[in-house]
C-alpha cells in the first residue's frame, strides 16, 4: 500500500487527490476542505490498526501486538488474538480460536466452535458454549454459564449465578452456589443442590436425589424418587412425599402432609399438623393424630393407636372363643385417645361377624329381640348385609363388601375392589383401593376417591370432592363438574411449576403483565404470518414512506466496517477531521489506485466519494470503497462494488446492493430490493417491502444444535416437534397445551430480553464510550444483553447499539441515536 502524506487540490477534476509530500497546491475552498476531512476520517478508520499485523483475509486488528490470524477475524486490544475464521477477540489478552467464536473482556477465552466468552477471564471451551461473567466457564457442548465463577461443564447445561455449577448433561443450576451435578438435573435457588439424575431442587439450600423433587428453603428430598415441598421439609424414604413446613418422611412409599407431619412407617400416611405414623401401612388423619401400630388408622385431632395388638379379644361370659370372629387383630382404628374419646356417629348396622355395631344393635342384642341388626330394611331376610371378601366389612341394608378388606357402610353400599371403601346409601367403590363417601357416590377406577352426594371418580388416582363433582381424568382432583364449578378457598401461594396459584398470585402476574405491556407499548415487534404465528424473519416499522420513513433513535456507534453509524458519529468525525486539517502540521490520506483513470466522483450536492472509481451522484449521498456507487438521494454505499441506487438506501459490504427506497443491505453480497427492507448477513436477500431478511431462498439460516427439551421450561427442536406432530392423533389436547406453554415461555424469554436491554447503562461522559452488559429474567426465563454506546465530544449526540439472547434461544438487536439540546 502506498503511503502519501500530502493532499492537493486538482483544478481539472475539482477534487482533492493524494500526492507526494513535495507537491504543492492552491488554496483550499471550504467545500473541498469538508470533503477531504470526511475522506480522511474514513481512511483513518480503515487503517487505524497501528502496530497490529493482520494475517487473515479481511481481518481487523487494533491494539499493541493484536493478532487477527483467521479470515474475517477481529482482534481489538493489547495482545488480543483472533485465530480462527470469523473469530472476534476484544480486550487485553482476549483469545478467540474456535472459529466463529467471540471473546469479549480482559483475558476472555473462546476456544470452542461458535462459542462466546464475555467478561474478565471468562472461558468458553465447548462448541456453541456461552460464558458470561468474571471467571465464568462453559466447557460443555452448547453449555451456558452466566455469572461470576459460574461453571457449565455438561453438554447443553446452564449455570446461572455466582459460583453456580451445572456438570450434568442437560442440567440447570440457577442461583448463587447452585449445584446440578447429574444428567437432566435442575437446581434453582442460592445453595440449591440437584445431586441425582433427573433431580430437581427448588429453593434456598434445597437438595434432591435421583428423580427426586424438593421445593422450599432447606427442603431435602434425600431418597430416590422422593418429593419434599415446604420450608425444611425432608423426604428420606424411597418414593416418599413430604408436604408442608418441617414435614418429615423416613418410611418408604410414605406420605406426610401438613406442618411438622411425620411418616416413619413404610407405606404409611400422616395428614395434618404434627400427625405421625410409625407403624407399617398405618394412617394418621388429623392434627397430632398418631398411628403407632402396623396397619392402624388414627382418625381425628389427637387420635392415637396403640402398639400392642396381642391383647386377647373380649369374649363374653359363657361364649365359645372359637365363635368370636376377628379375634386376631392385624391393626386398629382409633378416633380418639385416652380421655379424648369420640363418638362414632351415623354408623350403619353391622351385618358380618366382624362388622361394627351401633347402639340400636346393642340394645336389640341385649333385649334378645333379633338374631341380626337391620337398619330400615325389609326385615324379611332379602336385604341382609353381606361381607364375602377376606377381612371385609358390610354395614347396612343390602350393603355388599366383596373385595379383600373392603368396607361397605350404608343402604346398598358396595365395596367390590380390594381395600375399597363405600360409605353412604347406594355408594359404590368398584376398583382396588377406591373410596366412595356419600349417597350414590361412586369410585369406579383404581385408587379413585369420591366424596359427597353423587360425587363420581371415574379415572385412576382421581379425586372428586363435593356434591355432583366429576373426576374423569387420571391423577386429577375435581371440585365440581361442567356447569357446576366451585371455588377453592384458602389456597396457599404456589411455589413449584405444578402448584395451584391463588388469586393474589394471579393479580400480581396481571399487574406485572400490564406494567410490562405499558413498557413495551410502541416497541418494534416481529411481523406475524397469516396464521397468526410470529414471523421472526420480518420486522415492519410503522413510519410513512411518503413522509420520509421511520427515524431510528439511540443508534449505537458502529464498530465493524459494515455497521451502521449515527449522526453523532458523523458530526464527531467531521469536527475531528476539520480540526486535524486546519491545525495539523502534516495531515495525511492514503489510498491506492490510478488517479488518472480511477478517480472518485462526487457530483451530488453535499455528496462524498472515497475510493477508486467510487461515485456519489445523489444529493447527500456517500460512496466509500473501490467501485462503490451511491446514486440515490441520501444514499450510502460502503464496500467494494457496493451500490445504493434509491433514496435513503444504505449498503455495507462488498458487492452488496440496495435498489429500493429506504432499503438497507448489511453484509457481503447482501441485496435489499424492496422498499423499507433490510437484508442482514452475507448473501441475504430482502425482496419484500417492510421486512428484515437474514438469508435467501435456499440459503436460510437456522438456530442449530438445539438439544431435545426435557423439563417443562426447555426449548424443543425440530425432531421433537416432528415426533409431537406424528403422535398428535388422539392427543390433540395435550399437543395444544404443550404449544401454548412453549409460546408462553417464548414470550417470557422475549420479556426477559426486553428487561435486560432496558437495564443496559450508557455512556454519560462527553467523548467517552461504554461497553455494557445486563441480564434479565421473567416468568422463569432469562436473557443476556450486550450494548455499546458513546457520547460525542460536545455531549450533544449519543448513540447505542445493543443485542440480546434469551434462554429460549432467541436473539434480538436494536440501534438508536439521540441529540441533547
Amino acid at each position: 500500500m502506498n503511503k502519501i502524506h500530502h493532499s492537493v487540490w486538482c483544478e481539472t477534476t475539482a477534487t482533492w487527490v493524494a500526492a507526494p509530500a513535495t507537491s504543492t497546491a492552491k488554496k483550499k475552498r471550504g467545500s473541498a476542505r469538508r470533503k477531504v476531512a470526511v475522506a480522511t476520517v474514513v481512511a483513518a478508520s480503515v487503517f487505524a490498526g497501528a502496530d497490529a499485523m493482520a494475517q487473515g483475509a479481511n481481518a481487523i486488528e487494533l491494539g499493541l501486538l493484536a493478532n487477527a490470524a483467521g479470515d474475517g477475524s477481529v482482534a481489538l486490544g493489547v495482545q488480543a488474538n483472533a485465530l480462527g475464521v470469523n473469530d472476534v477477540a476484544v480486550g487485553a489478552n482476549a483469545t478467540a480460536s474456535g472459529g466463529n467464536s467471540t471473546a469479549l473482556g480482559m483475558g476472555a477465552t473462546a476456544t470452542g466452535s461458535l462459542s462466546t466468552a464475555l467478561g474478565l477471564g471468562a472461558n468458553a471451551s465447548g462448541d456453541g458454549a456461552l460464558a458470561s461473567g468474571t471467571g465464568a466457564a462453559a466447557s460443555g457442548v452448547v453449555a451456558t454459564a452466566v455469572g461470576t465463577d459460574s461453571n457449565a461443564t455438561g453438554a447443553r447445561s446452564v449455570a446461572s449465578g455466582f459460583n453456580a455449577l451445572a456438570s450434568g448433561v442437560d442440567s440447570i443450576a440457577a442461583g448463587s452456589g447452585a449445584l446440578a451435578r447429574n444428567d437432566a438435573s435442575a437446581a434453582f435457588g442460592s445453595g440449591a443442590q440437584a445431586n441425582g439424575t433427573l433431580s430437581t431442587a427448588l429453593g434456598y439450600h434445597g437438595s434432591a436425589s435421583t428423580a427426586a423433587f424438593s421445593g422450599g428453603a432447606f427442603a431435602t428430598a434425600a431418597a430416590d424418587y422422593s418429593v419434599a415441598l415446604g420450608y425444611t421439609a425432608a423426604a428420606s424414604g424411597l418414593s416418599s412425599v413430604a408436604l408442608g413446613y418441617a414435614a418429615n418422611v423416613s418410611g418408604n412409599n410414605a406420605f406426610a402432609g401438613g406442618p411438622s407431619a411425620m411418616a416413619a412407617g413404610d407405606n404409611s400416611t400422616a395428614l395434618g399438623y404434627a400427625a405421625s405414623t410409625t407403624g407399617l401401612n398405618s394412617v394418621a388423619l388429623g392434627s397430632a393424630a398418631t398411628a403407632l401400630a402396623d396397619n392402624s388408622v388414627a382418625l381425628g385431632a389427637g387420635s392415637k393407636t396403640g402398639t400392642d395388638l396381642t391383647t386377647p379379644a373380649y369374649v363374653p361370659a359363657g361364649a365359645d372363643p372359637a365363635t368370636i370372629a376377628g379375634a386376631n387383630a392385624t391393626g386398629e382404628v382409633s378416633v380418639g385417645s385416652a380421655n379424648n374419646e369420640r363418638r362414632l356417629t351415623n354408623v350403619a348396622a353391622g351385618a358380618a361377624a366382624t362388622d361394627a355395631v351401633n347402639v340400636s344393635q346393642l340394645q336389640a342384642a341385649t333385649a334378645g329381640v333379633s338374631r341380626y341388626f337391620k337398619a330400615n330394611g325389609l326385615n324379611d331376610g332379602t336385604d341382609d348385609a353381606s361381607a364375602t371378601g377376606a377381612n371385609a366389612v358390610a354395614i347396612g341394608s343390602s350393603a355388599l363388601a366383596t373385595g379383600e378388606a373392603g368396607f361397605a357402610a350404608g343402604t346398598s353400599a358396595t365395596a367390590q375392589g380390594a381395600f375399597s371403601t363405600a360409605v353412604g346409601g347406594f355408594s359404590s367403590a368398584v376398583n382396588d383401593g377406591s373410596t366412595a363417601l356419600g349417597y350414590q357416590a361412586s369410585a369406579t377406577n383404581d385408587n379413585a376417591t369420591a366424596l359427597g352426594y353423587r360425587a363420581s371418580a371415574a379415572a385412576p388416582n382421581s379425586v372428586a370432592l363435593g356434591q355432583g363433582s366429576l373426576a374423569d381424568r387420571a391423577n386429577t382432583v375435581s371440585v365440581g363438574s361442567a356447569g357446576n364449578e366451585r371455588q377453592i378457598t384458602n389456597v396457599a401461594a404456589g411455589t413449584a411449576d405444578t402448584d395451584a396459584v391463588n388469586v393474589a398470585q394471579l393479580k400480581a402476574v396481571s399487574d406485572q403483565g400490564a406494567a410490562t405491556a405499558a413498557k413495551l407499548d410502541g416497541a418494534v415487534m416481529y411481523d406475524r404470518n397469516a396464521d397468526g404465528s410470529v414471523n421472526k424473519n420480518s420486522v415492519t416499522l410503522g413510519g410513512d414512506a411518503a413522509s420520509g420513513g421511520t427515524v431510528i433513535h439511540n443508534v449505537a456507534n458502529g464498530v465493524d466496517l459494515s455497521d451502521a453509524v449515527n449522526v453523532g458519529q458523523l458530526n464527531a468525525a467531521i469536527g475531528a477531521v476539520n480540526n486535524a486539517v486546519v491545525n495539523a502540521a502534516n495531515p495525511f490520506f492514503s489510498g491506492e489506485g490510478d488517479r488518472d483513470t480511477e478517480g472518485a466522483v462526487s457530483t451530488g450536492t453535499h455528496s462524498l466519494a472515497a475510493g477508486a472509481n467510487a461515485q456519489a451522484t445523489g444529493t447527500n449521498s456517500s460512496a466509500v470503497g473501490a467501485g462503490a456507487s451511491a446514486t440515490g438521494s441520501s444514499a450510502t454505499a460502503v464496500g467494494a462494488n457496493s451500490s445504493a441506487s434509491r433514496n435513503n438506501a444504505a449498503v455495507f459490504g462488498a458487492n452488496s446492493s440496495a435498489i429500493a427506497n429506504n432499503a438497507t443491505a448489511l453484509g457481503a453480497g447482501a441485496t435489499a430490493s424492496a422498499a423499507n427492507s433490510v437484508a442482514l448477513g452475507q448473501g441475504s436477500v430482502a425482496d419484500r417491502a417492510n421486512t428484515v431478511s437474514v438469508g435467501a431462498a435456499g440459503q436460510e439460516r437456522q438456530i442449530a444444535n438445539v438439544a431435545a427439551g426435557v423439563q417443562g421450561t426447555d426449548a424443543v427442536n425440530v425432531n421433537q416437534l416432528q415426533q409431537s406432530v406424528s403422535g398428535a392423533v388422539g392427543e390433540a389436547r395435550s399437543y395444544t397445551d404443550d404449544q401454548i406453554r412453549s409460546a408462553r415461555r417464548d414470550s417470557y424469554g422475549g420479556t426477559a430480553s426486553a428487561l435486560a436491554m432496558a437495564g443496559l447503562p450508557q455512556a454519560v461522559l462527553p467523548g467517552r464510550g461504554m461497553v455494557a452488559m445486563a441480564g434479565g429474567t421473567y416468568g422463569g426465563q432469562s436473557a443476556l444483553a450486550i450494548g455499546v454506546s458513546q457520547l460525542s465530544e460536545t455531549g450533544k449526540w449519543v448513540y447505542k447499539l445493543q443485542g440480546s439472547t434469551d434462554s429460549r434461544g432467541q436473539f434480538g438487536a436494536s440501534v438508536g441515536a439521540g441529540m441533547h439540546w
